[in-house]
């Protein structure tokens, strides 16, 4: 009788043992399926780029991919949590720890590698856009440069930013890698939450427990980490509709706000879904703080990017830095929503035993999953901006400072026509019949408001006070006119006008207000100037 019994024990128990193996497998293949899916485009294209930098010890710059940095790291890195994660659950009590450890090391061996590929410059124009001085560049750049071009920087920045130009492409260049606290922040909070998510779920299924008190915490976990994985990916997208100006438009400044809260929310209720059967002050007031101290790092680090700066998200006193402080009200009201959102969800989780379960999480990933598709989608769909729009032939509209050194002062209609294309730039004289031409290179770049006022010397005389830009919220230098001389011209844009400045040896000499014209064409110019036309 007893053999009997221990026999249907010992087969009880094998059957159990087989079935959590089975268990595990399905798990195991699986999560490493959704990763290797969720993952396909930065590690496609980041080993594209890894390969070519093996075989040709560089990339060119068409073939740099926006998005690898750091996605492909991060991703390399989750991948590898996951596939090793039985090994580490052989260390018990110290496999998440250790495995953990091992996931940031992978992480940040791969980011240096793809950190240091080199990108050739040589035969390209290295432009410092603070002189507008064009200087041969150096043989190659490394992609941590070009990411950092990714990052959209403030006119406050240009000072130290540079431009590698050719004769198609412009690539913005900023020499500074404080953009990384943001990255490596963002990338290490993902990894982590992604990594506890999937030994949570493995321990669970290992154990075969269904209790709820064990279910809900990990539906918080993966309600917060899909909800920051899909913003992740809306944000990289569409940059959130952002621009270089200061001041950001109020989709933009609502979407980065947004993207704050969020990203504070997220980890603070991740955290607290490990504190749920712990005393309320603990597990309300730890989340509440760390969701605060999160959303406030977010903001340090676009402050030191931006060397004492924030975007700001509009105008007036509600979004000027406070005395003593560089954010404004609506910041601090930002890193508060942070906070708030995270104690209501907590505490709505704590008095609905029922509320985090199977229906709230399929709702939550379907939602996140639409707001992580529809930034893609936009992205696509956007038409890019093409240098192409600036293409044609202009007038002077205005004529709005001339240097008092110069004996010519235009107060009305001039007979010079100016015309803009891929290459070249060319003044022509419509009553003399000649015509200039210079080289033109494109480069879209943000300005601040003393832009003109530091490259010159005090103004003498009413009409030779140069133009106030703070009057205008986006202020960009477009293109840069030089001849065999050096820079001759900046094109500008400040908000829906465009800008000709001419640049003399004792700074700005003038600046007209252009405005288009259809009463004659570019052929019309060569002609009369006795040139053919170049058929395209």
């Amino acid at each position: 009788m007893n053999n009997d019994k221990d026999g249907s024990a010992g087969t009880g128990a094998d059957k159990d043992g087989a079935m959590n193996a089975k268990v595990d497998r399905r798990f195991y293949f699986l999560s490493l399926a959704v990763l290797a899916v969720l993952s396909a485009y930065p590690l496609i294209n980041g080993i594209q780029m890894a390969w070519i930098s093996i075989t040709n010890g560089a990339l060119e710059p068409e073939q740099y991919v926006r998005y690898v940095v750091p996605y492909a790291a991060i991703c390399v890195a989750l991948l590898c949590f996951a596939a090793l994660h039985p090994v580490f659950m052989r260390l018990k009590r110290f496999a998440f720890p250790v495995g953990i450890a091992t996931t940031f090391l992978v992480f940040f061996v791969v980011e240096r590698f793809f950190e240091t590929i080199q990108i050739h410059v040589a035969g390209m124009t290295l432009i410092d856009t603070a002189t507008l001085i064009p200087y041969p560049s150096n043989a190659t750049a490394t992609a941590d440069s070009w990411q950092a071009a990714l990052c959209i920087a403030s006119p406050e920045m240009r000072w130290q930013s540079l431009t590698y130009a050719s004769l198609d492409n412009f690539y913005y260049v900023m020499d500074d890698s404080t953009y990384k606290i943001h990255y490596y922040l963002i990338a290490l909070i993902l990894i982590t939450m992604v990594c506890g998510l999937i030994h949570g779920i493995a321990r669970m299924l290992h154990l075969r427990s269904d209790d709820r008190a064990q279910a809900k915490p990990l539906f918080l976990q993966g309600i917060s980490t899909a909800a920051l994985v899909a913003l992740c990916v809306f944000a990289n997208s569409t940059a959130f509709f952002r621009q270089t100006a200061y001041i950001q438009t109020p989709l933009a400044s609502l979407l980065t706000g947004l993207f704050f809260v969020a990203l504070g929310a997220a980890v603070g209720v991740y955290v607290g879904s490990f504190l749920l059967e712990r005393g309320r002050h603990l597990r309300l007031t730890l989340p509440v703080l760390l969701s605060l101290g999160i959303t406030i790092l977010m903001y340090v680090g676009e402050s030191l990017m931006m060397k004492g700066n924030l975007y700001r998200f509009g105008t007036g006193w509600f979004f000027e830095g406070l005395p003593g402080l560089v954010a404004a009200p609506v910041d601090i009201l930002v890193i508060l929503l942070a906070g708030g959102l995270t104690w209501l969800v907590l505490s709505r989780a704590q008095k609905h035993m029922r509320w985090a379960n199977t229906r709230t999480a399929i709702v939550a990933l379907v939602l996140c999953a639409a707001v992580a598709a529809v930034g893609p989608a936009i992205s696509l769909a956007t038409p890019k901006t093409a240098d192409a729009e600036i293409f044609g032939c202009y007038v002077v509209e205005k004529n709005l400072y001339t240097s008092p050194l110069s004996s010519y002062l235009v107060l009305g209609e001039t007979p010079l026509v100016y015309s803009f294309d891929e290459s070249t730039c060319i003044i022509a004289d419509t009553e003399e019949g000649s015509i200039r031409s210079f080289a033109i290179e494109y480069d879209k770049t943000p300005v601040s408001t003393d832009e003109f006022s530091s490259r010159n010397g005090p103004s003498v005389g009413s009409l030779t006070y140069l133009p106030n830009l703070a009057h205008f919220k986006e202020r960009y230098l477009l293109a840069v006119i030089s001849d065999d001389s050096g820079p001759r011209y900046g094109l500008y844009r400040m908000d829906r006008e465009l800008w000709l400045v001419e640049l003399g040896g004792v700074g700005i000499w003038s600046i007209y207000r252009l405005e288009r014209t259809d009463t004659v064409t570019r052929a019309d110019l060569l002609q009369s100037a006795g040139l053919v036309f170049p058929s395209r």
